[in-house]
């Protein structure tokens, strides 16, 4: 990188005015001599899945208390995007390292799902007696965009992969409460089961984590007269 070209990342971060980012900031209105936006703003940007960078879709200054897209912006039906929100400092420079994150998914006829619980971590799945299995998650409300009225648990049997169209069952979310379990039925003894859950909105939007863990049921009782070898070390 050139001297002239750092003297021009930090003088011009918004690309000396007539490139999308810039007009959206209005910077084209000074000649690219000056960020117009002293007081700084925020800059609204989209990912769609399979899609290598995020595009600029919405632009707006210190004082908004919403960012709306342009009205050139369509959403695909069925498609899912991430909306990022970063924050634009008064000489033009982006905080990147501090966006806010919101995915949105569409129907098949173009329509808004809605707001989405967030996902589910830390899941565990521990064979139990019987065959049963004993599964654990947590989860968090920090920025959810709404509270989940229930979990879905998924299952899938042998290596096949988790069945993702039929729960098996349902758990209550309790608001407040960080940990959630759940304990299957029995199963046959060595049958390797792959097990996921994700979190369900009041109005049935699922979030949609592919976190998956595996076990092996364990079904069979211990040897009754285990065989026992004494020796002298």
């Amino acid at each position: 990188m050139t001297l002239l070209q750092k003297y021009l990342a930090w003088y011009d971060p918004i690309h000396r005015g007539w490139t999308l980012a810039g007009i959206a900031n209005g910077v084209c209105a000074t000649n690219g001599f000056g960020f117009p936006r002293i007081r700084g703003g925020y800059n609204l940007r989209r990912t769609g899945e399979g899609q290598a960078g995020a595009e600029l879709v919405g632009a707006a200054g210190a004082d908004a208390a919403s960012v709306r897209t342009f009205g050139w912006v369509v959403h695909e039906a069925g498609a899912k995007y991430t909306y990022r929100l970063a924050a634009v400092g008064g000489g033009g420079a982006e905080n990147l390292l501090e966006e806010s994150e919101a995915p949105v998914a569409f129907d098949g006829q173009g329509h808004w799902l809605g707001p989405r619980p967030n996902r589910p971590s830390d899941l565990r799945a521990t064979p139990a007696s019987g065959g049963r299995f004993v599964l654990k998650w947590v989860y968090s409300p920090d920025g959810q965009q709404v509270e989940p009225e229930q979990f879905r648990i998924y299952r899938g049997l042998g290596w096949s992969g988790v069945d993702y169209e039929n729960p098996v069952a349902t758990v209550p979310h309790q608001s407040g409460r960080l940990h959630a379990s759940w304990t299957s039925g029995p199963l046959a003894d060595g049958t390797r089961v792959c097990w996921a859950v994700r979190a369900v909105s009041p109005a049935g939007v699922e979030d949609d984590n592919d976190i998956v863990v595996a076990g092996w049921a364990d079904a069979a009782a211990p040897a009754i007269n285990p065989t026992v070898v004494v020796r002298c070390v």
